[in-house]
């Protein structure tokens, strides 16, 4: 009986989280008037550094309340030490 308490937890737990993920749009979905623009946001971490971009990216947007992101810009210098994106958010 004690394991059912802790098997809901992890579920409601698995379930908020993916909720919080943003969803990427495109420019085209962005431009139809159906978005409220939030802001833009850049992050940038070490070439093979735990987590992802992507991580960081839905952090970000989840922090400042938005449930889409339009990718404008990625980089990796040649030396591809330092991975950047930056993003519009959106809600």
């Amino acid at each position: 009986m004690k394991i059912l308490p802790i098997l809901a937890a992890a579920i409601i737990t698995t379930a908020s989280f993916s909720a919080l993920a943003a969803t990427q749009i495109t420019a085209t979905q962005a431009d139809s008037g159906n978005y409220q623009p939030l802001g833009v946001v850049t992050v940038s971490q070490m070439s093979g550094a735990p987590g992802s971009i992507k991580e960081q990216l839905n952090d970000q947007a989840a922090e400042k309340g938005a449930s889409h992101y339009r990718i404008i810009g990625m980089s990796a210098p040649g030396d591809s030490s330092l991975e950047r994106a930056s993003v519009q958010l959106y809600r």
